[in-house]
């Protein structure tokens, strides 16, 4: 019954990227809530009774109607997992009750990503510094360094490199400005942030991918999803279901977490639950953001195999050097970012169309006929 709903559910809302993974976030949130209030954890005046959570033998009805009704309540749930990816990337525009916010969580990680910048560039002084070194003079004779003085100096080494791989492991966490003429736009050098960490990784993937060959990936990503080979489009995809996973396990585990906030008045052991789904729910954070680390690598990987294909599709010839393709390509998707652009008008200034068409069929490439 629960893999036909499960399929029926994918069918409409979820296509090939719904599962029962899928609803698991609402399914476990439904699940905790029940089982603390078949226990009698809200009651603050009796002890918990956990042999209440199981069903007994005339419960079976109840049991098959509960996970029933559990399942549904994560189908139904099922469609807002963007919402709550956008959420938890930073996009608090107004009407929403975070927008108050969003710029103090942006200049904390303006802050966080400015230091790791400084010491990364403290750590490169000092280490060009080091190998120079000051040769000895004529008139002091080279001394040799006791064995203190080369512990001191080794231990500071170690330090210093263990300070500069945190240092570039916080600044990997965040996007990098390779976009054209950046700095005539009035934009950020060292890259636009946004409030979240999720969001800045994120954020990171569109700019190692698209932009650096001058390809807004908004826009051209739809474009050269047909001519993604099959193994790489299948990667992007499960991807982009565990982010969507891990996302809305996190704030299915915060919501719990306010849901068992009552507990901690019961002023016993017990008022240490809430802190599990807590706990929880930071690690399922943690985790969509590793991996929409990965996920901008296989960006990376889609934009560097089709970086001409939007070229060859507008028939237009592909550039020798690597600053026209850039430009060639920042044109293209600015004609396909505007909604009331023409193509004689917007790209009037460009080379004649004299590409040829491919003999290889798009459509037969998009059907995942072409190279795996």
């Amino acid at each position: 019954m629960l893999k036909g709903l499960a399929e029926a559910g994918g069918k409409v809302i979820g296509g090939a990227r719904f599962s029962l993974v899928s609803v698991l976030p609402g399914v476990l949130a439904v699940t905790v809530i029940a089982a603390a209030v078949r226990a009698g954890l809200y009651t603050t005046d009796s002890p918990p009774d956990f042999s209440a959570i199981a069903p007994g033998s005339r419960d079976t009805a109840a049991v098959v109607l509960f996970i029933f009704f559990a399942f549904v309540v994560g189908v139904l749930l099922r469609p807002f997992e963007a919402a709550i990816v956008q959420m938890l990337e930073g996009y608090w525009e107004r009407p929403s009750p975070l927008a108050p916010l969003r710029g103090a969580a942006i200049e904390r990680h303006r802050r966080r990503r400015d230091r790791a910048l400084l010491a990364l560039r403290h750590a490169e002084t000092v280490t060009a510094s080091e190998e120079v070194g000051t040769p000895p003079s004529p008139r002091t004779p080279h001394r040799s360094a006791s064995l203190r003085d080369l512990a001191d100096r080794d231990r500071r080494t170690a330090r210093r490199r263990r300070s500069a791989e945190r240092a570039h492991r916080i600044r990997s966490g965040y996007p990098t400005e390779v976009r054209l003429d950046a700095d005539k736009d009035g934009l950020d050098p060292e890259g636009e942030l946004m409030p979240t960490a999720l969001g800045n990784m994120l954020l990171r993937a569109e700019r190692l991918s698209g932009d650096r060959y001058g390809l807004d990936m908004m826009h051209a990503y739809p474009r050269i999803y047909p001519l993604v080979a099959p193994r790489l489009e299948n990667a992007v995809s499960q991807q982009l279901s565990l982010i969507a996973a891990t996302a809305s396990l996190s704030v299915s585990l915060a919501l719990t977490t306010v849901a068992m906030l009552p507990i901690l008045f019961r002023w016993d052991v017990w008022s240490l639950l809430p802190l599990a789904p807590a706990i929880l729910a930071a690690l399922a954070y943690r985790g969509a953001v590793a991996a929409s680390e990965y996920h901008g690598t296989l960006l990376s990987a889609v934009f560097d195999l089709h970086r001409f294909d939007l070229i060859k599709a507008f028939h237009y010839p592909v550039p020798t050097t690597a600053k026209s393709l850039v430009i060639l390509n920042q044109d293209i998707s600015g004609f396909l970012a505007q909604d009331s652009a023409r193509l004689d008008e917007e790209l009037k200034h460009r080379d004649p169309m004299k590409n040829e068409p491919e003999s290889e069929d798009v459509l037969q490439r998009a059907n995942g006929d072409g190279p795996a």
